[in-house]
């Protein structure tokens, strides 16, 4: 099988023939875009093989003592970003500028470029993608501004020059914040039965943009947020496509050594730094069957670190569900979805989320409630003239795969952070009970 024109991942054998014969296949993946941009080193990572375009016409390139101001236009060049409205034969340049048939999303500094000036095949140039876009207004200076463009999977990021002014560029102060968490997760589905998984999981990014993201605002049922991409990592296989990152310079994650998690009773656990593709590392850490569990977590790094770590998180308590979904049940949308619970803590929230589909193609829905409610539920929204039966839903398509994920976390103003030498920012301290049932059916 090959890509689909929607970006999934296929696979193809390839294989290799020579004077000395032919290989044996291998399994490659293909997709029908995976966009990465030139670097000035040629490596794909760092400084981006780009163009300076000033209001006046002015053409040069960018570097940090030649940097591109706010308002200025930018050319970068690349591969991989797809086809092109007229594509030219293998092996030769583009025919004037043919625009690409899609046009990719950019981001820069990790925010969303709102529109592009030009995307397409570069003039007289073979198999190289060129977009063009103005950089906006309130970009701020640095000299490792970071680009990139979003598929699947998405590019490494390289690196533009910026300064008010133009010129030698200069960075920005460097921040810097933490989260800590301590999970439970809960599964029931087709299949062998899977265990519930428990983690513990740090980070302490730093960079001169890095700052906690903004708390999300719970929508309380019986209002609902409908049709919306489930907030979920995509996996690729190993054996088929690997993504690439590139460090940016300026950005990374700070280290505190290895941590140790004492839990209320029994002995401890030693998380090591695992290091990172994009610069510093990360800590993610199973943990052994019981050990998550209400009550005070005493958390320490090890001394002499970027991070001087040292912190009691506080668990909440879990809920028992009232409610079930066994294998296969279905739900519909014409009726309202109702679970209960009992137990957990007052200022504790829980959230239901319900998932129509599978990979990319997945859609979700959610709400939440208070854990002292006990129940929540959320009604479809119906519509259509009243002489025939009214058309409803939970803003999801029917499908045969779907699921159902509670959570049960703090809310918001319940999450408790300290502050750490190293860090500038504040350190969050977050806990997360999750029951997830899988191999549901979603129907009219």
């Amino acid at each position: 099988s090959i890509a689909a024109p929607d970006s999934s991942i296929g696979a193809v054998p390839v294989v290799v023939t020579n004077s000395g014969g032919s290989s044996a296949p291998e399994i490659a993946g293909v997709t029908s875009t995976a966009p990465g941009f030139f670097s000035s080193d040629g490596s794909g990572c760092g400084s981006a093989a780009a163009l300076n375009i000033r209001p006046d016409g002015t053409i040069s390139v960018n570097s940090p003592s030649n940097s591109a101001a706010p308002g200025d236009y930018i050319a970068l060049f690349g591969t991989g970003f797809g086809l092109a409205a007229q594509q030219p034969q293998d092996g030769a340049a583009a025919v004037g500028t043919p625009p690409l048939q899609s046009v990719p999303r950019l981001f820069l500094d990790n925010n969303p470029v709102s529109s592009l000036a030009w995307a397409g095949l570069a003039p007289t140039l073979v198999g190289v993608d060129q977009i063009n876009f103005q950089i906006p207004p309130a970009t701020r200076n640095g000299c490792s501004v970071p680009v990139s463009a979003a598929g699947l999977p998405g590019s490494p990021s390289v690196t533009l020059s910026i300064q008010a002014g133009r010129g030698q560029c200069t960075d920005p102060p460097t921040q810097s914040w933490g989260q800590l968490l301590l999970s439970k997760s809960v599964f029931s589905g087709p299949g062998t039965p899977i265990p519930a998984g428990e983690t513990f999981s740090a980070s302490f990014p730093s960079g001169p943009t890095s700052a906690p993201p903004a708390a999300e605002i719970p929508v309380f049922a019986p209002a609902w947020v409908g049709n919306v991409f489930p907030s979920v990592g995509v996996i690729f296989s190993a054996a088929l496509i690997t993504p690439r990152a590139c460090s940016v310079p300026g950005d990374s994650n700070l280290s505190a050594g290895a941590i140790h998690v004492q839990p209320p009773a029994g002995a401890s656990i030693a998380v090591q730094p695992q290091p990172l593709q994009t610069g510093g590392v990360t800590y993610v850490q199973p943990l052994p069957a019981g050990f998550v569990g209400p009550g005070t977590y005493a958390v320490s790094g090890t001394p002499g670190n970027d991070v001087g770590l040292s912190a009691n998180l506080a668990v909440g308590s879990p809920i028992q569900l009232q409610t079930s979904f066994p294998l296969g049940t279905a739900i519909s949308s014409s009726h309202p979805l109702t679970i209960e619970w009992t137990g957990g803590d007052p200022g504790s929230l829980v959230k239901l989320t319900l998932t129509s589909g599978q990979g990319m193609a997945a859609r979700s829905s959610y709400s939440w409630a208070h854990v002292e409610s006990g129940s929540l539920t959320i009604s479809p929204v119906c519509s259509g003239p009243p002489a025939v039966l009214p058309a409803c839903n939970f803003g999801l398509p029917p499908h045969t795969a779907a699921q159902i994920t509670v959570q049960v976390l703090p809310a918001p103003d319940r999450v408790a952070t300290v502050h750490f030498p190293g860090i500038t920012g504040p350190v969050q301290l977050k806990w997360l009970y999750s029951y997830t049932f899988s191999g549901l059916t979603l129907g009219e």
